[in-house]
């Protein structure tokens, strides 16, 4: 019952996939090419905080994850500092960090042996 549950659940969120926005997001999709088994980890980490209700490292590993995602989309992808605050730079954020959490969610299925393609 409840491996049903959570198998229904994840694939919902997994159809939900960030793939259609990154096609529409060319720096969203270079964040995502560039990104490192580090900030997969800083995810991981940020969710289980959250999870376990430590708003203080949840915060923590939010923040650090922010900030290698600008590094990867100024060193990486050509975006300048001074786009940082814009809408460009907003919208590519979100679809890396949803991408990013698909990612560390289809890893966590696949781990406890449930198919998600």
């Amino acid at each position: 019952m409840i491996r049903t549950l959570i198998i229904s659940a994840s694939l919902a969120l997994l159809a939900m996939n960030a793939s259609a926005v990154e096609a529409e997001n060319p720096l969203a999709a270079c964040m995502i090419t560039n990104t490192t088994p580090t900030q997969k980890s800083g995810m991981k980490q940020m969710i289980i905080s959250a999870l376990q209700e430590d708003k203080p490292s949840a915060t923590d590993a939010f923040l650090k994850l922010s900030f290698e995602a600008m590094s990867i989309a100024t060193m990486e992808c050509g975006m300048s500092f001074a786009d940082v605050q814009s809408p460009t730079f907003k919208r590519a954020l979100e679809a890396y960090g949803q991408s990013l959490g698909e990612a560390v969610m289809k890893d966590a299925l696949l781990f406890m042996d449930i198919p998600v393609d």
